[in-house]
């Protein structure tokens, strides 16, 4: 039911979407011949899907939430993975994945074992990670969370029966935030390791002509803003 409320609120939270239901809003005002009000909602619509397409907006909320998030990697127990976005393809040392950034972690020696945890992806990043050379004995899967919540409190139980308290925590960057807070809040030691960000190049593109990318910046930043605010009223953080 949690993760069913968050999909819908993520929905709500696109830019396109809020968009979309102001123009619907000034459709009903024409058909109640209220020209002022139809025009005035058309406009919000109009400037707000517009503002939130600009790298200028998009970049000045991410900015938000990754600011002091990066660190560099040092040796831990273990290196968490969180699931979500799309798997790596050909080259799984591709570090603008998380699965990517893992798999790279894990070569280069920083940790000795590897816990995968999301409910949707977990079990074909393993499979992944296998086929990529990684023994079994050096990996871990949690497979049942359905949220941040829920990776951070169902790792943290892994974890702790294998003695195991300090992790390199890999996300995305824009969600390092609140995966890290969730993380230290069970008793983990983080230290974030954040996928590249694919959304950076945004910085080279004129700040106030709307892109693709920058809309879809928009739309996850506004998506993290609440479900912090959300978490920090659960006390999950």
């Amino acid at each position: 039911m949690i993760a069913s409320n968050m999909d819908i609120a993520a929905r709500l939270l696109h830019p396109a979407v809020q968009a979309l239901l102001l123009a619907l809003c000034s459709t009903a005002f024409v058909l109640c011949r209220r020209p002022r009000a139809a025009c005035a909602l058309a406009a919000i619509a109009l400037i707000w899907i517009w503002l939130a397409a600009t790298p200028a907006l998009a970049l000045r909320l991410r900015d938000g939430l990754v600011a002091g998030a990066p660190e560099t990697p040092r040796h831990a127990d273990a290196i968490v993975v969180l699931g979500g976005g799309k798997l790596p393809v050909g080259d799984w040392s591709h570090t603008t994945t998380r699965a990517g950034m893992g798999l790279s972690l894990w070569r280069a020696g920083w940790a000795p074992l590897v816990l995968v945890s999301g409910s949707d992806q977990a079990m074909d990043l393993a499979q992944g990670f296998g086929h990529s050379g990684m023994p079994d004995g050096d990996l871990r899967i949690e497979a049942t969370s359905r949220n941040t919540h829920e990776n951070a409190r169902n790792s943290a139980a892994i974890l702790e029966a294998e003695g195991l308290h300090h992790v390199l925590l890999v996300t995305s960057a824009v969600h390092m935030r609140r995966a890290a807070g969730c993380f230290r809040h069970e008793g983990i030691e983080v230290t974030p390791v954040a996928a590249d960000d694919r959304h950076a190049m945004l910085a080279a593109a004129p700040p106030w002509i709307p892109t693709r990318g920058a809309l879809t910046l928009t739309a996850r930043a506004l998506h993290e803003y609440v479900a912090l605010w959300i978490y920090e009223r659960r006390q999950w953080i």
